[in-house]
């Protein structure tokens, strides 16, 4: 599920979060027109992404607030419709997996490879190499979305059951929670997304710890986890 959503869905800014602190400025955001806040910054540095060292971690991690029952696992795929950035690393092991890739594919999908990603690749050091790439998108959502809305990159990986074998773009395992500028967030798609599953409701109970364990874990790894854990006690 998720994706770290192409720049040109983007509808809206990040400090569009209802539960986020409005001094909060995702690092594409505009020039400010007012004091910048002076709110303590928590730097994470025992995670497992090694090309971020230090990685700073957004208010919206620590703001955003859910309802009961809450739940990625409620995902219907829209989260999906626009397409993902990819590491070309991972887009190249696609790509060399490509007959697996397309017996998974329902009979209207695009089989042919040459049809999956665009062409032009991006730089990017919030990638592991340093530059991505974007899927290609089709009416009906990303090209890898089958009828049944589900990945055909994840069914792959479920069954081939291989270890290290993840064809899973990272920012579809990690949504809502997604990395930009070198910090940690809560991607602004959220605010889209169907109630149960990562829609955001102001003043809820739940944290982003409480919701997004499993994508947390994902993209820290379980010592970074619980590093978030304890600044978000503090």
């Amino acid at each position: 599920m998720g994706a770290r959503i192409e720049d040109g869905a983007r509808t809206r800014v990040f400090r569009a979060l209802e539960a986020v602190d409005g001094e909060s400025d995702p690092p594409d955001a505009g020039p400010r027109t007012g004091p910048r806040s002076t709110e303590r910054r928590v730097v994470l540095r025992r995670h497992h992404l090694s090309h971020l060292p230090r990685l700073e971690v957004n208010a919206s991690i620590f703001e955003t607030r859910y309802a009961p029952g809450s739940s990625p696992v409620h995902c219907d795929g829209m989260c999906c419709s626009n397409g993902v950035k990819l590491d070309v690393a991972l887009r190249d092991q696609i790509l060399a997996n490509a007959d697996l890739v397309q017996r998974a594919m329902a009979p209207q999908q695009d089989r042919d490879p040459s049809g999956w990603f665009e062409e032009t690749e991006e730089v990017d050091p919030d990638f592991p190499s340093g530059r991505c790439v974007g899927t290609q998108v089709r009416e009906t959502g990303c090209v890898f979305l089958d009828a049944e809305r589900r990945c055909v990159l994840q069914s792959v990986t479920i069954a081939e059951a291989r270890p290290g074998f993840d064809l899973k773009p990272f920012f579809c395992s990690a949504f809502p929670v997604t990395v930009s500028g070198g910090a940690l967030w809560i991607d602004e798609l959220c605010l889209e997304a169907p109630g149960g599953c990562c829609r955001p409701t102001p003043g809820g109970p739940l944290r982003v710890v409480d919701v997004c364990e499993t994508e947390l874990r994902h993209v820290l790894g379980n010592e970074g986890l619980d590093e978030l854990r304890l600044a978000a006690r503090e």
